[in-house]
């Protein structure tokens, strides 16, 4: 297990590493960075890469933990094997003591894939798909700017037990309201919020204006918030006078 200093997470668990810029919030990439910082641990660089002798360290865990999956990478990258993603989310099926964290900038590969997934290990299942299933996988997707809102629609068509919304690094104004609303009234809740600031060399303000509106839209319609940090050189946590830690209730119980 690989313990981490993200605020909202107990452990990550790197099967996989390996991206590719996608959009304005890979810009900086940490992980990009630490890759070039550590090539002995990363010889293949910033290619997805299976590392197999790390894919059963979940089964050793016995305590329960939040774990991010793939912080280094994403999952659903379409350099990423069908074969590898499938090996995975068998690891996380044999391991319901701990609460698996995905987050992804391609949502619609990751509902396609999973949609095939679910028939793989339920093939009772019939379509249209009722069930949500993967009950202690949370799948979340990544919107940096107003212009990928549609990660979060395609988010809410997986059948993903919970989801979850990462504004990070914030780049502009997002009006999440909406999708919020939306998905308390459609039966595929968006569960927690997550907003930070960018960090590392170059990194980009984040607005106060900005994190306020999307807190008080959180508020509105009662769904968990949860405040990282300013960035840009700024480290502190405080968001008008206080540290924003929610998390829902099943999240809070698993890291407990």
């Amino acid at each position: 297990m690989t313990n981490t200093k993200i605020e909202w997470a107990d452990a990550t668990w790197n099967p996989i590493t390996g991206c590719s810029k996608i959009s304005e919030g890979c810009e900086h990439c940490y992980a990009e960075r630490m890759v070039k910082r550590f090539p002995k641990i990363y010889p293949n660089g910033f290619k997805p890469t299976f590392h197999e002798k790390r894919l059963e360290e979940p089964l050793h865990w016995k305590k329960p933990r939040r774990i991010f999956v793939c912080s280094m990478g994403d999952l659903f990258h379409e350099d990423v094997s069908i074969e590898w993603i499938y090996k995975v989310f068998d690891i996380m099926s044999r391991c319901p003591q701990h609460t698996f964290l995905l987050l992804t900038k391609r949502p619609e590969r990751a509902k396609a894939l999973t949609e095939t997934m679910l028939h793989l290990y339920y093939p009772e299942l019939k379509y249209p798909l009722t069930s949500f299933l993967f009950l202690n996988v949370w799948l979340g997707v990544t919107v940096e700017h107003f212009k990928h809102t549609d990660r979060i629609a395609l988010l809410q068509e997986t059948n993903f037990a919970h989801r979850f919304v990462s504004l990070e690094p914030l780049l502009s104004i997002i009006h999440i309201g909406i999708y919020l609303f939306i998905s308390h009234y459609d039966g595929r809740p968006i569960e927690w919020v997550i907003v930070g600031g960018e960090t590392g060399p170059g990194a980009r303000k984040m607005k106060p204006e900005w994190v306020r509106d999307i807190r008080d839209d959180c508020i509105k319609y009662k769904v968990p918030f949860f405040f990282k940090k300013w960035g840009g050189g700024n480290k502190s946590r405080l968001l008008d006078g206080r540290e924003w830690n929610e998390f829902p209730k099943e999240l809070k119980e698993s890291g407990e």
